[in-house]
């Protein structure tokens, strides 16, 4: 999911410390649904690649969101800077994800390597996400895709977490629409989805400048999706 505590990047958490629990989440019936508006929201922005393009997913974890990626058709190279997510997400053997242990601020890639850059849950528990966003459209290719997940502030499951402190929400910047719009409208064009468990998908399309846009605050499901067309 995420970068580890030491590396360079600047992560305000050690994920590698709940390596081996983290997937429990996705077994509960309340971790399901989440999921599966999550996945849906995912889709729609993302789509089905009929021919094989390239997705890099940074902090992969455990390569939840790697194997979706590559269930759409995509072939997926994941990295992460703990080890011990690392070494879950080999173990799992997945079919279309090759893992490899590596920074987000100095990836081992070189310029326009990647149809699609991803970084799920990720940016909220760094200390300079914009770095790492520069990293990602450095390794996209032109007219190439950056595609983002990002714990909502707004959402009320988020408000609740952090109103008791609950880690590793409590250590990161959890966003709200608005504060991950302005991030990545410097890149391209935004759109976003935030939808919530047994409602219909919303959806913000956004242009280069912020314009003609509903509000944001109308996102308040648990993870914004948002995908920036560079």
């Amino acid at each position: 999911m995420t970068l580890d505590g030491q590396s360079n990047t600047g992560s305000v958490f050690d994920f590698g410390q709940v390596a081996q629990e983290y997937d429990r989440w996705y077994a509960t019936a309340k971790g399901q649904a989440h999921d599966k508006v999550q996945k849906a929201d995912v889709q729609h922005l993302l789509g089905f690649s009929p021919r094989k393009a390239r997705l890099l997913d940074i902090g992969c974890g455990t390569a939840h969101w790697s194997r979706f990626f590559a269930s759409l058709g995509y072939t997926v190279v994941g990295v992460d800077a703990a080890p011990e997510m690392i070494q879950v997400a080999q173990n799992r053997n997945s079919p279309g994800v090759t893992v490899h242990l590596a920074e987000a601020s100095a990836l081992p890639f070189s310029d326009d390597s990647f149809d699609v850059a991803a970084a799920m849950a990720v940016l909220e528990f760094l200390s300079n996400p914009e770095a790492v966003i520069q990293e990602m459209v450095r390794c996209t290719k032109p007219q190439g895709r950056i595609l983002i997940g990002s714990l909502n502030r707004l959402a009320p499951v988020n408000r609740q977490r952090l109103a008791e402190r609950k880690e590793p929400y409590a250590s990161g910047h959890l966003f709200s629409p608005d504060e991950l719009a302005a991030l990545l409208q410097p890149f391209g064009s935004v759109r976003m989805r935030a939808s919530e468990i047994g409602n219909g998908n919303e959806e913000n399309p956004l242009n280069a400048a912020g314009k003609e846009t509903p509000p944001q605050e109308q996102l308040t499901g648990s993870l914004i999706i948002a995908e920036v067309r560079l």
